[in-house]
């Protein structure tokens, strides 16, 4: 009979280099996923306003984790091929807010029925010689594009957030938009600072004007990356810690 042999005894270096690892990939996480930017990352800017009486100022109702004072940042990576090759391209998804039950509200927050809410650009700062575009879904070319030091108290352009075709603008009608294939993109490696302004173009305010006063505007950090995101390097880094600990510890 073949006497069993004792179960070798865990090392205790194995241990604490099974901690130390743990230890390094939550400092990683931690470092690149603070709260405001990861529910930014994951989630839409939306539009609203302050009340929905005649004069109330539209807003952004959920500006505060997508603003650049929060430290969030929408990284856009060098697309190598495709609609974008060349440009630094990302997406964030920017929403009206609903007011029915059809559209999946009503929802706190949004701007009054009967108004169509659009977004434009008022400033762009960033790297010298470079310009902020923004696509429109199906676009081989940038539908609207600012270079740096481009700063207008009046937007040159704006973008429809109302969706039109459910009715959106019409008196009383719901001012909601969800509109998706909108990219933004970059033409030089760097940090761009763009200021967004919300405006209701609607005619069924006081006197034919709009209900709504212009937002306040929000500044959102883009950051156009020639190599793999931060996020993506961490997460990379992570699994290699921890693939390394898991190997030493079936030693």
């Amino acid at each position: 009979m073949t006497e069993a042999k004792p179960t070798k005894p865990l090392k205790p270096k194995t241990c604490r280099d099974g901690w130390r690892a743990l230890a390094w990939a939550i400092a990683i996480l931690s470092s690149v996923t603070l709260l405001p930017s990861a529910q930014a990352q994951h989630g839409h800017l939306n539009a609203g306003a302050l009340g929905q009486n005649q004069g109330d100022r539209l807003n952004f109702a959920n500006g505060d984790l997508f603003a650049a004072s929060s430290g969030y940042v929408k990284e856009l990576p060098l697309a190598a091929s495709g609609t974008y090759a060349g440009y630094y391209e990302g997406g964030i998804t920017l929403t009206a807010l609903p007011t029915t039950v059809a559209n999946g509200g009503p929802t706190a927050g949004a701007s009054a029925p009967g108004s169509f809410i659009m977004v434009g650009v008022e400033s762009v700062n960033g790297p010298s010689g470079g310009a902020f575009g923004i696509w429109e879904e199906g676009a081989t070319s940038p539908t609207f594009e600012y270079g740096v030091g481009y700063d207008v108290t009046v937007p040159s352009s704006l973008m429809s957030l109302s969706d039109a075709s459910l009715g959106a603008g019409s008196p009383g009608a719901d001012p909601y938009g969800h509109l998706h294939g909108r990219r933004f993109t970059a033409t030089e490696p760097g940090d761009y600072t763009v200021g967004f302004k919300l405006f209701d173009v609607s005619a069924n305010g006081l006197n034919g004007g709009p209900i709504h006063t212009p937002s306040e505007t929000l500044l959102v950090t883009f950051r156009a990356i020639p190599e793999p995101s931060v996020v993506a390097l961490a997460v990379v880094g992570t699994a290699g810690l921890w693939f390394r600990s898991r190997s030493r510890l079936r030693r």
